[in-house]
């Protein structure tokens, strides 16, 4: 898709406005606070490498009969900061960056802070169908743990990938 001067300097700015601003800020100072006690209740080894996303897994499977009551509590305490361990995780090993717009603080349903590969990176995916003219992977690591409850979830080990571009 060919994109205009314009359009770039807007998806620029929208890119800039959901990096950096308060509401994201104080979403990632919370889980950055709680971390510690999640991390101490919960007994693993957190290093925030790859392999540990394995045992948020296991202990998601183990916390919640189905998708359904996940969803039911993605706002909770634990899916938050469980979240946000599994985005650090993205961040650290594939470069990608926490983004939230703020008008979607309100939004119904509620959105949760996503990951995606930093802007320098727009042109390295492609939408397909030529439509949107940025097609980062937009992860939203708070669904992915409901989401891997469903028959067929996937693991959030392979989700990795998502941030590596097709050939």
């Amino acid at each position: 898709m060919e994109m205009t001067d314009d359009e770039y300097q807007e998806l620029a700015e929208l890119d800039r406005v959901r990096a950096g601003n308060p509401v994201l800020d104080a979403w990632l100072q919370i889980q950055q606070q709680e971390f510690p006690a999640w991390a101490q209740q919960h007994d693993g080894d957190w290093d925030f490498t790859p392999a540990s996303l394995e045992r948020v897994e296991v202990l998601v499977r183990s916390r919640y009969a189905g998708s359904d009551q996940a969803w039911d509590e993605r706002g909770s305490d634990f899916l938050q900061t469980a979240a946000w361990y599994v985005g650090e995780i993205h961040n650290r090993t594939c470069g990608t960056q926490w983004q939230f717009h703020p008008d979607s603080a309100d939004a119904d349903p509620a959105v949760w802070p996503f990951v995606t590969v930093p802007f320098d990176r727009l042109f390295d995916f492609e939408d397909e169908d030529g439509i949107e003219s940025d097609a980062r992977p937009l992860y939203t690591p708070v669904n992915r743990l409901c989401g891997i409850l469903d028959a067929g979830g996937g693991s959030l080990v392979a989700d990795l990938d998502i941030h590596t571009p097709a050939q």
